[in-house]
């Protein structure tokens, strides 16, 4: 199979899209919280971004749904991060539930660094939400010892992003370690 096909199913596999918002659905569906807010947090949390990049795509603001142009990464990621994500944090902390909390404040804190970060630089999405998704799956499930093998997709994930010329590594490494020290500070030290 050719480097750039294998690149792009790794790619598509752990898509910045999918692993950002995959990990509050799977964290409100885990955690013991009202069914209604088990229904209605997780269509949120993907009918508005998807709405977002729709509106956005129409009115040409965005290329594709990788945001591969810097240029168009503010306009949705503000919209993503400093509007719903800070919304659905401000939701879900009524809710009073800590870990579902924690890991929406996670998700809002690493998703504004990456808006910052894209108005001057294009830092990798994909290594930030799935480096996201890999340390709050093992913070949301401490018993499944499993779950650090996750780790072993992460220079899959980079060397994609290179190899379809998305990223340089600096952008790929940049992503990993931010959304790491992020994580690690929040879930396990504060």
């Amino acid at each position: 199979m050719p480097k750039k096909k294998i690149a792009r199913i790794i790619s598509e596999l752990f898509n910045g899209f999918l692993t950002m918002l995959i990990v509050p659905i799977i964290a409100v569906i885990a955690m013991p919280i009202n069914i209604v807010y088990k229904i209605i947090i997780p269509i949120l949390y993907i009918v508005l971004p998807l709405g977002v990049f729709f509106v956005l795509k129409k009115l040409g603001k965005a290329s594709d749904y990788e945001f591969t142009k810097r240029e168009e990464r503010p306009l949705y990621f503000s919209i993503l991060s400093l509007i719903f994500f800070f919304l659905f944090l401000l939701c879900i902390f009524i809710i009073k539930n800590q870990k579902l909390t924690d890991v929406s404040a996670i998700l809002f804190l690493v998703s504004t660094i990456l808006t910052i970060v894209s108005m001057y630089w294009k830092m990798s999405g994909h290594m930030t939400y799935s480096t996201f998704m890999f340390f709050s799956l093992i913070y949301l499930f401490p018993d499944v010892k499993i779950l650090p093998i996750l780790f072993i997709f992460t220079p899959f994930i980079g060397w994609s992003r290179v190899a379809l010329g998305k990223h340089d590594w600096l952008q790929v490494v940049a992503g990993t370690v931010i959304s790491a020290l992020i994580s690690v500070l929040f879930f396990w030290i504060l």
